[in-house]
């Protein structure tokens, strides 16, 4: 039986609540959930195993839709979706960051050294 996952970047109540919200759908076959953590796997019946991503990303728009949670986002890569608010890098790094190519550093006296180079 394959499995998809969904995880919810540490949001351990959405990932209950959309647990309890598909349960409730009656078109997922199995759902399990470790206690207290964000993440669920899910499978479905034989039928709908073909489709099963894209009904369980619909599920999920359709949540998300209907309880004014229009900043989280659902990405996919391979068979796990993660649901939840992007971040830029700056909001969650402590690196600097040079303003002409993007480079990322970790000291104000690198980032001094790494600005000689476009001046050269």
């Amino acid at each position: 039986m394959e499995y998809i996952v969904i995880n919810f970047a540490g949001d351990v109540l959405l990932a209950q609540a959309v647990k309890d919200y598909l349960t409730s759908q009656k078109v997922v076959s199995t759902i399990y959930m470790v206690p207290e953590t964000d993440e669920l796997s899910i499978s479905f019946e034989e039928n709908n195993k073909r489709n099963g991503m894209k009904i369980t990303k619909e599920i999920l728009r359709n949540y998300l839709e209907t309880h004014n949670l229009s900043r989280y986002q659902i990405i996919q890569l391979e068979n796990i979706l993660t649901v939840g608010i992007p971040k830029r890098i700056e909001e969650i790094s402590n690196l600097l960051m040079c303003e002409i190519c993007g480079w990322r550093i970790n000291t104000e006296e690198e980032l001094l050294v790494h600005r000689r180079i476009h001046w050269i």
